[in-house]
């Protein structure tokens, strides 16, 4: 094994007793003369592995690869560390492979890069004035002027005037760069809708007058708009609802562009720069508009000396001065002096503390616009800490991403009038990230070094892909000599010039005789080509023949001067870009000695001349040479000919848009299934039959719940508050339950018809920590932070699992509505039960894993057999006595339907029988009818009304599946569904539709086996989980927050004290009441589940028959008002 390879303490004791040995050789002298000779060797071999092992290190070390004086405790063995990756390497040997990887090579040119740039040296007085000139001209020609605001504010107006005049009541208003005066030519005019009663004002926004053309709706964007064209002036207006803070943001930066001059300038080159670099679409990746113009006034806050106040530097006082991230920006104020004021509003700590800010300094500091703009570039490049903190306008220190618990990844830009809101969220891809700051290192390259400009039109050529139409041409007086000594050399320079650019695709290949064509090159008399020293600091390869050669120019080339004179560089020229060229030149001398030839080729891809020496004059016969420093926006320059990284906002994958994206479902046309005949129908039938009879809950099982429901609400009541009432509901009650539903009971209080004053929080966890005492339960766990607190335990003797909560009232009449569905047609029930046991065989039935509860697909049921022509089910919501609905109030909603089913039959007497398709072909056409007829993205699945719902119409665009709760109305079932589960849902039904579709006949008793095989429904995959916990496999939470975790990780030591106090008493492990032991408790055990399934029989309208009797007796046992809370049923007999 090399010598790397071994620790070194091992390696300091042999050396020692290798000199302990040869001490006492030399000084025992006479035996051992063969003894001394091997000793000395030894040693000589172990000090040429030492003195190999320090050259080897010293090259390592210039790879910024070091030797660990402390061993890593996670890696013991290993002796190197790579300090620009980060990485462990063992042994020189794995070292050098490390060397060679792609990862280091990038970053090792990165690094080489930035020191290059951190190198450069200030600006000179002409390169200032330049960079003045192309800002100033860059705002003037490509930014709106006063003229141009003028003209948007008043299409704008009259927009405004043929709304109102259609609606009146709404008003729209300016907002955007349009009224910030921020904005280039080509942006759009951005309108808020204010004042509009519906959703609806869009639509008929989409219906204006020949005076604006070209309307067009994007009601599924995630902010609905309508776009139309103004017809006289050509502008585009997207016009939209809900943007307040938007408009309050562009308060802020117009009084801004108002005071500050240099602000407008800097954000409209900033945001040109960002279009020819194509990173200024959101909906690919993008920056929008308004971060770019964040950024820039953050870096005039943080500049020295700052051109802009922080409005929150010694405005807090300091016993509030930790919670100063926490102030808002409320808005721009007009005071009475010159300048605006900011009202702060203190939000973490109450009292609330309005604060007053200046807007911009009394007197202007003084700074040269180009001076700004470089520094800007400065700040942005990469190397600046970007990803360690956040972007804020507000404060004046460094503000870190754990105070916002924001990840630290790419850029992090706070709103000022939304605090939790990162305004460049939409830069989501690493790849787009590393593109962005390749651009700003090129930008910054560009414009940081002086370019000259020549005033012959001849030499500015222009790259676009390869070097055609360019031609040397010597000057008269120039020396030609040929050099063939000199042939098929290379000219290798040490870094590229930082005007110079050029990146060639991997297909892109030139000829020398191609690109050296036509290329001229102006020397004058008295220029010096090439010296002595130059020609030993680079190799120049020519050949005869200006053939069968190329020029390849890549951005990231390393630095190989292998035929070069050894470790020789050139730092005068050409200083911050490798580039490596093959010229071959054909009937060309190299001049002589005296001379120096700089190729400076710039990024604005024209070939440029560099200023010559002291005592040098520059002339030509034709032309003299102009030697002012010149820059432009240039799209191939400060792209450098890279493509930009185009990443989709759905799945966040690169390569394609929102519209091409594979995990938007997008509508196909399926292929034509055959009529079934009576006889596959009757297969059906059977199969939906089956899914009930093998899972339905027995009366006993029931009257088992019933009993779970009693003695746990005994032992609340004894142990907890002697208030408390406990009723289920769910699947045990709503007549669509397995046996090994969850147990879902709501507990209430008597003396409190709400919970309004009550801390539900402080409930929930004291009636957890009273639970823990019961003896048949286990696995008691608190979840305070849901919509509506519960406390989840599990029946030791059931297994059953269950929650409480407390005052879900509104859950309650949930289940009695569907009960009352289920009890109207035993087809209900049949199609429940077999929806259930579709979703579950697909997985896709868990809403706690991201796809939809079982209630919800109870809905889909409904609202199906609601549209069925003729319907099967009435809509209750629709039926009642008089014109308007009755009021039933629970929670803030309706909670009325009509639920006397022996009036229902009398009343709507041809509906009931109008529909007679067996259950089968119902199961059938449900199937058909999500998969075919009905639109996700358009409709929502609204039971409690026959007419179509759009998802604009509720304000549900941006999700993929909506279905509404039929009592809280803006509660959407499908709203925590994301795009990748939509389409394994729609899969799934897809491939139900084929399977149920296709006429087949299995062996008898296999019909539950072939019809409901889970990978036939899901082509053999798994649902996807990618928003699921890695510990629990649930939604809501990441895997450092699971609850789970934290149970594993520490005891509870609540429960040992509370086991402690209560070890001696006697307690009963079944119902958990004090007093007696299970032998004695007066709860008998339940029946087998055998005998349950049993007492069934084969006759399930017998079953259906006994639960619309069940039905009608909890409904007159439940008093005379309906606004009361519903009371515990009694049990079955």
């Amino acid at each position: 094994m090399p010598g790397g390879t071994h620790p070194e303490n091992p390696r300091r004791a042999r050396l020692a007793r290798l000199a302990r040995l040869a001490a006492d050789a030399s000084g025992g002298g006479g035996d051992g003369g063969g003894g001394d000779g091997r000793l000395a060797g030894d040693a000589a071999a172990l000090a040429e592995q030492q003195l190999g092992l320090r050259q080897a290190e010293e090259r390592l070390g210039r790879d910024h690869i070091q030797r660990l004086t402390e061993r890593c405790a996670e890696f013991p063995s290993y002796l190197y560390v790579c300090t620009l990756c980060s990485v462990h390497v063992e042994n020189v040997q794995l070292a050098h492979k490390h060397i060679k990887e792609k990862r280091h090579k990038k970053n090792l040119a990165e690094k080489q890069e930035e020191a290059e740039l951190r190198s450069l040296a200030p600006p000179t007085g002409p390169q200032l004035s330049a960079l003045d000139a192309v800002v100033a001209a860059t705002a003037r020609h490509h930014g709106v002027s006063r003229d141009d605001v003028a003209a948007r504010r008043a299409a704008a107006h009259r927009l405004d005037d043929v709304i109102s005049a259609r609606l009146p009541g709404c008003r729209l208003r300016l907002y955007g760069s349009s009224a910030t005066g921020l904005a280039l030519k080509s942006s759009d005019v951005n309108v808020d809708v204010g004042g509009a009663p519906s959703p609806l004002t869009l639509a008929v926004v989409s219906l204006l007058p020949a005076e604006f053309c070209d309307a067009a709706s994007d009601f599924h964007a995630k902010v609905p708009a309508v776009r139309c064209r103004h017809a006289s002036s050509g502008l585009l207006f997207t016009v939209s609802s809900g943007n307040s803070l938007a408009c309050l943001s562009s308060d802020h930066l117009a009084a801004l562009s108002a005071r500050e001059p240099r602000l407008a300038p800097l954000v409209l080159a900033f945001r040109h720069w960002a279009r020819l670099v194509h990173l200024d679409v959101p909906g690919e990746g993008g920056l929008p508009s308004y971060c770019l113009a964040l950024m820039v006034l953050h870096f005039l806050q943080q500049r020295e000396p700052p051109l802009l106040p922080v409005y929150l530097d010694d405005k807090v006082p300091s016993p509030r001065r930790p919670a100063a991230v926490h102030f808002l920006v409320l808005n721009v104020v007009q005071s009475v002096g010159p300048a605006p004021f900011f009202l702060y509003l203190l939000t973490g700590c109450p009292p609330p503390l309005p604060l007053q800010a200046p807007l911009c300094w009394p007197r202007p500091v003084p700074a040269p616009l180009g001076l700004l703009w470089l520094e800007l570039l400065a700040v942005l490049r990469p190397g600046a800490p970007l990803e360690d903190s956040v972007i804020s306008v507000r404060l004046k220190e460094p503000l870190p991403r754990e105070a916002k618990n924001w990840p630290r990844r790419r850029l992090a830009v706070e709103d000022p009038f939304s605090l939790k809101r990162n305004v460049a969220r939409s830069l989501n891809s690493q790849m787009v990230f590393e593109y962005l700051q390749d651009r700003l290192r090129a930008a910054y390259r560009y414009f940081g070094h002086p370019s000259p400009k020549s005033g012959s039109e001849n030499q500015e050529v222009r790259k676009s892909g390869s070097l055609e139409n360019q031609e040397v041409t010597l000057t008269e007086k120039q020396e030609v000599r040929k050099s063939g000594s000199s042939k098929n050399q290379e000219v290798r320079k040490a870094g590229l010039s930082t005007n110079q650019e050029v990146t060639l695709t991997d297909n892109q290949e030139m000829k020398s005789a191609e690109s050296l064509e036509n290329h001229e090159v102006t020397l004058t008399e008295n220029q010096e080509v090439i010296n002595a020293e130059s020609l030993q600091k680079q190799e120049v390869r020519k050949s005869g023949s200006l053939e069968n050669q190329e020029v390849t120019l890549t951005e990231n080339q390393e630095v190989s001067q292998e035929a070069s004179s050894k470790n020789q560089e050139n730092p005068d020229w050409l200083t911050n870009q490798e580039v490596i060229q093959e010229v071959s030149c054909d009937k060309q001398e190299v001049l002589s000695e005296n001379q120096e030839v700089k190729l400076f080729k710039s990024e604005n891809e024209e070939t440029r001349l560099p200023e010559s020496r002291e005592n040098q004059e520059v002339s030509s016969e034709n032309q003299e040479v102009n030697q002012e420093v010149q820059y432009v926006f240039d799209k191939l320059i400060l792209t450098g000919g890279k493509p930009p990284t185009v990443v989709c906002s759905v799945c966040k994958r690169d390569g394609h848009v929102r519209a091409d994206c594979p995990d938007d479902f997008k509508r196909a046309e399926l292929p034509p299934l055959p009529e079934p005949s009576e006889a596959f129908l009757r297969v059906l039938d059977g199969v939906c039959t089956a899914c009930y009879l093998e899972l339905c809950l027995s009366p006993l099982e029931q009257q088992r719940r019933e009993q779970i429901l009693s003695g746990l609400e005994r032992f609340i009541r004894k142990e907890f508050d002697d208030k408390a009432r406990l009723c289920l509901f769910g699947s045990s009650k709503n007549g669509f339950g397995f046996r090994d539903s969850d147990l879902d009971i709501c507990m209430t209080l008597e003396g409190h018809r709400t919970a309004e004053k009550l801390n539900c929080k402080e409930i929930i966890e004291a009636l957890a920590k009273v639970l823990k005492k019961h003896a048949g339960l286990r696995n008691i766990l608190p979840i305070t932070t849901a919509k509506v607190p519960i406390v989840k335990f599990e029946h030791r003797q059931s297994g059953l699992e269950g929650d409480i909560s407390l005052y879900n009232t509104l859950a309650q009449h949930n289940t009695r509505m569907l009960a009352t569905y289920a009890a109207l047609d035993p087809r209900v029930q049949l199609l429940g039960y077999t929806m259930k046991v579709f979703a579950k065989r697909c997985d896709i039935g868990d809403a706690s894993r991201g796809s939809l509860s079982s209630y919800a697909h109870i809905l889909l049921v409904l609202y199906f057999l609601q549209q069925r022509r003729p319907p099967v089910i009435p809509v209750l919501q629709e039926i009642y006595d008089g014109e308007a609905a009755p009021r039933r109030p629970v929670d803030g909603w309706n909670a009325f339907f009509y639920d006397d089913l022996q009036r229902l039959v009398t009343r709507r007497p041809p509906l009931r029988g109008s529909n007679r398709e067996s259950v089968g072909a119902l199961w059938l056409g449900l199937l058909r009818f999500y998969t075919e007829e009905f639109d996700f993205k358009e409709e929502v699945v609204s039971v409690r009304s026959r007419r179509k719902i759009s998802s604009f119409q509720k304000e549900w665009t941006n999700k993929s599946i909506n279905i509404e709760d039929p009592f809280d109305l803006n509660h959407n079932l499908g709203a925590g569904v994301s795009r990748k589960m939509t389409n394994f849902i729609m899969k799934a039904l897809i491939n139900g539709r084929r399977l149920f579709g296709t006429p087949h006949f299995p062996p008898p008793g296999t019909e539950m086996d072939y019809f409901f095989d889970s990978r036939t429904l899901t082509d053999g995959e798994l649902a996807p989980n990618d928003r699921c916990c890695r510990v629990c496999g649930k939604i809501g939470h990441y895997m450092k927050d699971c609850p789970r975790r934290r149970r594993m990780k520490k005891k509870d030591p609540e429960r040992d004290e509370d086991l402690k106090e209560d070890c001696g008493e006697r307690r009963c492990f079944q119902c958990g009441d004090s007093g007696h032991v299970r032998r004695d408790c007066p709860a008998k055990p339940r029946p087998p589940r055998l005998l349950c399934v049993q007492s069934l029989g084969d006759n399930w309208e017998l079953s259906h028959a006994h639960f619309v009797a069940q039905l009608d007796a909890e409904r007159a046992g439940r008093g005379r008002s309906h606004q009361e809370k519903v009371s515990p049923p009694a049990s079955l007999a």
